[in-house]
């Protein structure tokens, strides 16, 4: 797929006030984010020109031509588009596995209400409703991790093993976030990366954990705690890892480039 005026890399849906404001604040599952991350900015489906910029900055400096980035958009028909001419997977994968994806995740699940930020490998698409830089780089980088592959099929195929499928391809993308960040001497943004990604992450491994309970009355109990003690240590990790790097923060590409412009 190429990419012009009437088919842009970066797309965002228009505003509606009602769709949105239940995707934020009506819908349980954005709720729950937001209490496990701890940020009212999770899933808020309205993305400041700031946060979107970023995503723009870091698909740029790491050359992800191919990729589709959607900012709070609902667009089945042109999502099909994409998976049709994705070349990325085994065609046999694209249309079992990633035509059922499509179906549940780009179509049934409607992402203006029911939708989170996610990568989908299959048809090449980021689909960003968070208000969060750390987050909106965060789908960035399973984009670049996914592009790196060379057996992209059996990669794509991880992500709907249980636990394994969040505990590999999460990390990379939260190091590489946290890495880039670095990389721009951004350290607001990495500070907020430590308190809001190790938590996703802990809500990650957690609904995996969670996707292996046998069904009971019970189960979805089960599954809130998991997800409750998950989300919590990785608040405790995130917050101890922050103040570790406050402490160590300058960066040596920071350190070269401030020198740089001491000998201008």
């Amino acid at each position: 797929m190429y990419f012009d005026e009437e088919n842009p890399q970066f797309e965002e849906g228009k505003p509606y006030s009602v769709i949105d404001f239940i995707g934020s604040w009506i819908w349980i599952e954005s709720l729950l984010a937001k209490i496990m991350i701890w940020d009212r900015r999770i899933q808020n489906h309205e993305l400041s020109f700031e946060t979107k910029k970023y995503l723009m900055d870091y698909i740029r400096d790491n050359n992800l031509k191919d990729v589709k980035v959607r900012f709070n958009q609902y667009a089945p028909g042109n999502d099909f588009k994409r998976l049709w001419h994705s070349k990325t997977v085994n065609p046999l994968l694209k249309w079992t596995i990633g035509l059922f994806a499509y179906v549940v995740n780009d179509v049934l699940l409607v992402g203006r209400i029911f939708g989170g930020d996610h990568y989908n490998p299959y048809s090449n698409t980021i689909h960003v409703y968070s208000d969060i830089p750390a987050v909106v780089i965060h789908e960035g980088g399973h984009s670049k991790d996914f592009a790196q592959r060379e057996y992209r099929s059996l990669y794509a195929l991880g992500y709907a093993v249980p636990i394994l499928g969040a505990f590999y391809p999460e990390a990379r993308a939260s190091d590489d976030a946290i890495r880039y960040f670095r990389y721009r001497c951004d350290k607001t943004e990495e500070m907020t990366a430590y308190r809001t990604l190790y938590p996703a992450y802990g809500s990650y491994v957690g609904g995996g954990i969670s996707d292996l309970l046998p069904a009971s009355p019970y189960a979805l109990l089960y599954s809130y705690s998991i997800l409750a003690v998950a989300a919590s240590t990785g608040h405790v990790v995130g917050y101890v890892r922050q103040k570790q790097m406050e402490k160590e923060w300058i960066p040596k590409e920071c350190m070269i480039a401030a020198e740089l412009e001491k000998k201008k």
